[in-house]
């Protein structure tokens, strides 16, 4: 994977791990023994949220095969949750995070999902591991994951990246630049800086992939806030600043 520029005060990991749980691309729920994958189609994606006991509410289709295995085990069944974060851009090394969850699935009796969507079940989790652009965490804690924020950007972060991948490409590519002309900024392979690309975005700040002429040159830079965001609505002025920064003379440049 393409390594950050420089070390920026990272998220803990039960809030990178909640987020990636609440707002990754995809989840896929496996149940140990049950050979779900072999049948045909997809193996059966499900939505997941966390409950404030640290349980994880999975809805699934009331016609998939989780929900009828579920149905007719009266003990809990040990199963698997891997949840998939893929970068909203395209991107080399698109794939952003990984969570691991296993634990015990049973019903999740007299709790009613959205009207319609499916059925709900239950995964008491005894065992998290986290691999994600921060780095890799095994063994985290379900107690601190149940009381851990997710990142207050998520929900809006699809919809920003991709809005500065199509409309503020140049202002990119002079954050990249600044990233690499900085004396002690990331060693990059020599040639000339072809794109930069969004791939993150959280409320501490900003992440871009630089690519260089050469397709093996791929290297993370992060740029921070001058402050952590609470909100989406605290976006707009956050990255006036960055971009600003950006377009600043070299000798007022600064990280933070």
């Amino acid at each position: 994977m393409p390594q950050p520029a420089r070390r920026s005060p990272s998220p803990t990991a039960a809030e990178r791990a909640r987020t990636l749980l609440e707002f990754g691309s995809s989840a896929v729920l496996d149940i140990r023994g049950a050979d779900l994958t072999a049948r045909p189609g997809l193996p059966p994606q499900v939505r997941c949220t966390l409950r404030p006991d640290g349980s994880v509410a999975v809805l699934v289709g009331r016609e998939s095969a989780l929900h009828r295995i579920a149905a007719l085990t009266r003990t809990p069944l040990t199963a698997e949750l891997d949840c998939v974060d893929v970068a909203p851009v395209a991107v080399p090394h698109r794939i952003r995070g990984r969570l691991q969850a296993q634990g015990l699935l049973t019903r999740a009796p007299g709790e009613t999902p959205p009207a319609g969507e499916g059925v709900l079940l239950r995964l008491d989790i005894d065992h998290l591991a986290l691999d994600d652009l921060w780095g890799a965490e095994c063994c985290l804690d379900p107690a601190e994951l149940a009381a851990a924020d997710a990142d207050p950007v998520a929900a809006e972060e699809t919809r920003l990246l991709q809005h500065l991948a199509t409309a503020h490409t140049d202002q990119l590519l002079l954050l990249g630049a600044r990233a690499l002309d900085r004396p002690d900024g990331p060693p990059f392979p020599a040639g000339r800086l072809r794109d930069v690309r969004p791939i993150a975005l959280d409320r501490r700040g900003l992440r871009l992939r630089l690519l260089g002429a050469d397709p093996a040159a791929v290297l993370d830079a992060r740029f921070d806030f001058h402050h952590p965001v609470d909100h989406p609505d605290d976006l707009p002025d956050a990255m006036h600043r960055l971009f600003a920064r950006a377009t600043a003379p070299a000798t007022r440049v600064t990280d933070r």
